[in-house]
């Protein structure tokens, strides 16, 4: 009897611990830390100015701050974009450092990639400077990447609106360095990023401005949908258990300060978009880029579909006047290794229209 007495008690505790991490969410720093997790630096005690240290050739980077309108400090990387690196360098590797002066004229002679980062660690991480590398060899753009505030060498706390302040500020930047062409600035976000970039890219449309490209690596929809199957640790459910109580489900659901509602941001927008994920995704799972891409569509013509063995599926619409709508629904990749692999650089290049 002692042990079933013992037994009885088990689904009261588990209950208990449950209303207790509900309660945790709850409460704003706790919700900043699961959104965010900024605290988490990585790599440790990291050199900025040093980006040749983190796999960038020599002297192809600055490093830099840029001040919010808010008054909070970011710290940033501006890669030149391949040709510019070469076309600079008295010799070859370069044995020091380029002027000012040649990284924004850089603006002017290539487009613009502002790459909008994932949660945890900062623009030093080796899965990001991959990309970078990617983007600014193969596309032979410049690429702009800020950490945002709260994280890395950056001040302040993060908070939806913060970042999107931070992303803005970004844009601005380089829209004042290259002739104000909108045209020649493409967005791209990963994971977190792709809500920052999908919020951007609305505020921007609001103001009658529209870049070149949107592209969005392993997106999803709302941090709300994300909880519904979010589990911590890959075992402990957040949100999915309430959806049997629907009422209680919708209050905590209002709790949420850091929403990022991607679809009613990309709804305001007339850009072409690229979608990238991967069906092996432990992370967020590739149906979020599914409802985006049926979201944004905007006629009752089908999509046209290409699979490609070993590699995937490639979907693509047009949206009435407001250009092609891509997503490659991918074998492989994770979370972390999709976006910087040939095959989606070639599905950037079209979506962007980027010709070398």
């Amino acid at each position: 009897m002692g042990i079933l007495s013992k037994a009885h008690r088990i689904p009261a505790a588990l209950l208990g611990a449950y209303i207790g991490l509900l309660v945790l969410l709850a409460m704003p720093p706790v919700q900043r830390m699961l959104v965010y997790m900024h605290v988490f630096h990585w790599p440790l005690f990291a050199e900025f100015d040093k980006p040749q240290s983190y796999g960038l050739a020599p002297f192809k980077t600055r490093d830099m701050e840029l001040t919010t309108p808010d008054g909070e400090t970011l710290g940033v990387w501006h890669v030149l974009p391949s040709s510019v690196y070469h076309d600079a360098a008295e010799e070859f590797p370069p044995t020091s450092s380029f002027s000012d002066e040649v990284f924004d004229a850089a603006f002017r002679a290539r487009p613009t990639i502002i790459y909008l980062h994932g949660n945890t660690a900062s623009r030093a991480v080796s899965r990001r400077v991959r990309s970078y590398s990617a983007f600014s060899t193969y596309l032979d753009c410049n690429v702009v990447v800020i950490d945002y505030r709260g994280f890395a060498d950056s001040t302040g706390k993060p908070t939806e609106g913060g970042l999107l302040i931070d992303a803005r500020t970004a844009f601005d930047y380089v829209y004042e360095r290259n002739g104000n062409r909108a045209d020649q600035i493409v967005l791209i976000g990963q994971s977190l990023g792709t809500g920052v970039a999908s919020g951007l890219s609305g505020l921007l449309a609001d103001d009658g401005i529209t870049p070149r490209a949107l592209v969005l690596i392993a997106g999803f929809t709302s941090i709300r949908d994300i909880l519904l199957t979010y589990k911590l640790f890959n075992v402990i459910p957040v949100l999915s258990p309430l959806r049997l109580i629907p009422s209680l489900h919708n209050f905590a659901s209002k709790l949420l300060l850091h929403p990022f509602d991607s679809p009613a941001a990309l709804s305001r927008t007339s850009l072409p978009v690229l979608l990238i994920h991967a069906a092996d995704d432990p992370v967020i799972p590739n149906t979020h880029s599914t409802r985006i891409f049926e979201l944004l569509r905007t006629s009752a013509s089908p999509a046209r579909e290409i699979q490609y063995d070993g590699w995937g599926v490639v979907r693509s619409y047009e949206r009435q006047g407001k250009g092609e709508v891509v997503w490659w629904d991918g074998l492989t990749g994770g979370h972390d290794d999709v976006g910087w692999a040939e095959g989606t650089m070639d599905l950037i290049k079209r979506v962007a229209q980027i010709d070398q």
